[in-house]
């Protein structure tokens, strides 16, 4: 729907409500009238005490300090994943030494491109 569209059913809505609010007898009307002010009365309070604790809070207010927490907050907390991953990393990568230095092969058996190739093929006589 355009916004051509939107107004001219806005308008339509008061119209009727206007209509139906002049057709009202005296006596609802000032039931409306009093529950709207009691309404706007309840209203008004909150807005009052929000302004009050926002007064009192003021003194918290840390300018461009508070704005740099978070962002300090997130490059620690970004520095701490990394330092975790590269721990995680050279554990992988330590446990693969020990397991090579384990192994009855010699290390340099692990570069051959034949070798490779024997353990993507799989051994003769083996039954997978």
């Amino acid at each position: 729907m355009g916004n051509n569209e939107e107004l001219r059913i806005a308008f339509q809505v008061r119209h009727h409500l206007n209509a139906g609010a002049a057709r009202t007898p005296a006596q609802i009307n000032e039931r409306l009238r009093a529950a709207r002010e009691r309404a706007l009365a309840r209203q008004r309070r909150p807005a009052g005490v929000l302004a009050a604790a926002t007064a009192a809070g003021a003194g918290w207010n840390l300018g461009w300090l508070g704005k740099l927490v978070p962002l300090l907050v997130l490059v620690l907390g970004l520095g701490a994943i990394h330092f975790w991953h590269q721990a995680e990393q050279a554990n992988n990568i330590a446990d693969i030494d020990m397991q090579m230095l384990a192994d009855e092969l010699p290390p340099n058996v692990y570069l051959d491109k034949g070798f490779g190739a024997w353990l993507t093929r799989g051994e003769p006589g083996r039954q997978d």
